[in-house]
């Protein structure tokens, strides 16, 4: 990670040796956590690519906002109800 991604008034003590932001105590969870964003990005893909068949078939245009905001309330379920 390059120095001039970070934000200016990030503090210092969150990024590693490597410039990496961390999160969490454990090094593997940061990579856990960035494991399930990246599952996640792709699956959102996924269901654009049907909503966007769908409409091509001849189905009403779906609403992509509320479709979205719903899956990223399902995807950050577990840490907004711990």
């Amino acid at each position: 990670m390059k120095d001039d991604l970070r934000p200016e008034d990030a503090p210092t003590e969150i990024y590693d040796a490597l410039g990496r932001a961390r999160f969490f105590a454990d090094p593997g969870m940061d990579r856990f956590v960035a494991v399930v964003m990246n599952l996640a990005q792709e699956v959102w893909v996924q269901e654009e690519r049907i909503l966007a068949l769908e409409e091509d078939k001849g189905a009403a245009p779906a609403d992509r906002e509320a479709k979205l905001k719903a899956f990223i309330d399902r995807v950050f379920e577990p840490v907004r109800g711990a």
